[in-house]
């Protein structure tokens, strides 16, 4: 086996040196034909993969999209043993109270990660998209599991890798919280991967994606926000900016009331050892709840495209989540007044 991985790892380093399929000197070296035919037998394995799942297609429910993840994670340990990745990623924290909105959520974090990963290999990234308007059901959630398998076979190609996994059995009973999690755990493998984990400029980041949803809502109830940001003295703490996350997350639900929504549980945040990664998981989960208003408003725009954030510290994430809190009372004190 170690010779094996060893031969992987070698083929892996070619790649990276400039022989990809697409390149001149591969095809000359013959390279770009064997990736032709590596990849032609695997988009068979792809479409008979999706094939065997067309006949609960119409009928998804959590516990097929939790096998499909175990098949996503099943990917990933292979791309892991094969680039010589053999850290101990961290593992998820059991889930509560999540609901297919916040595990599509969940889905395009892993989806960035990928497309990390690519980047980082010289491979077209995948388009990371943005969370439908829509009533997000299991079957959404399905689809976008298995372009993210799609995503790590097509690495898998590129790289020379052909370890196939076990398809994963089926076990029904499973939940969306339990879905979730196993996400999360394919997503701190990918960490290893990525060369880094999350840093407080992808906290920065997606934040902001949410201060551009609630821009169209504000535009909805013809409203104005905030833009600036306000000025923050001194350090803050990883606990002091998911203090603030929290709370805008009452303030995403309060939003919801006013609105007559159906308001969302809080999904259970620590606050006890907070890394980027809660903080980023904080900021998915107002996403989440800002599409929601999004659709109970008959929003169908999507949020504008940002370039990712630069050299980015807690005291910036701090001040942007205060920015996001001054602006959903405005935005809660807008839908008072209509319903008034």
């Amino acid at each position: 086996m170690k010779n094996r991985v060893g031969m992987r790892v070698k083929q892996v380093g070619l790649v990276l040196l400039g022989m990809s399929a697409a390149s001149g000197a591969a095809a000359e070296s013959g390279v770009g034909d064997f990736f032709t035919q590596l990849i032609k037998p695997l988009r068979i394995q792809i479409d008979a993969h999706a094939q065997n799942r067309t006949d609960v297609r119409d009928a998804i429910t959590p516990s097929h999209v939790h096998q499909a993840t175990q098949d996503l994670i099943a990917e990933i340990e292979i791309l892991r043993e094969a680039m010589g990745i053999f850290d101990y990623p961290a593992e998820a924290e059991p889930q509560e109270d999540r609901s297919p909105i916040h595990v599509y959520s969940k889905s395009l974090e892993v989806m960035q990660k990928i497309a990390w990963v690519q980047r980082r290999l010289g491979i077209l990234p995948v388009k990371v998209g943005q969370i439908p308007v829509k009533n997000i059901t299991p079957k959404d959630v399905f689809a976008s599991v298995e372009i993210l398998i799609l995503e790590i076979r097509r690495l898998k190609a590129q790289l020379v890798i052909e370890d196939e996994i076990n398809p994963a059995p089926f076990v029904g009973g499973k939940t969306p919280s339990l879905v979730f999690k196993s996400l999360a755990d394919a997503s701190f493998l990918l960490d290893g991967l990525v060369g880094r984990p999350l840093s407080p400029s992808d906290v920065f980041t997606h934040i902001m994606h949410v201060h551009d949803e609630m821009e169209l809502v504000a535009a909805k109830l013809k409203t104005t926000l905030e833009l600036d940001l306000p000025i923050v003295e001194g350090r803050k703490r990883p606990t002091e900016v998911a203090q603030q996350a929290l709370r805008a997350i009452f303030k995403v639900i309060n939003l919801q009331t006013r609105l007559g929504m159906d308001a969302s549980g809080v999904p259970n945040l620590t606050l006890v050892r907070v890394t980027p990664a809660e903080l980023y998981e904080a900021a998915n989960i107002m996403l989440a709840e800002m599409v929601r208003v999004k659709a109970h408003l008959g929003i169908t725009l999507p949020r504008e495209e940002r370039r990712d954030a630069r050299n980015k510290r807690p005291r910036d994430v701090f001040a942007e989540l205060l920015l996001v809190i001054r602006n959903l009372d405005i935005l809660a004190k807008a839908a008072a007044d209509q319903a008034g």
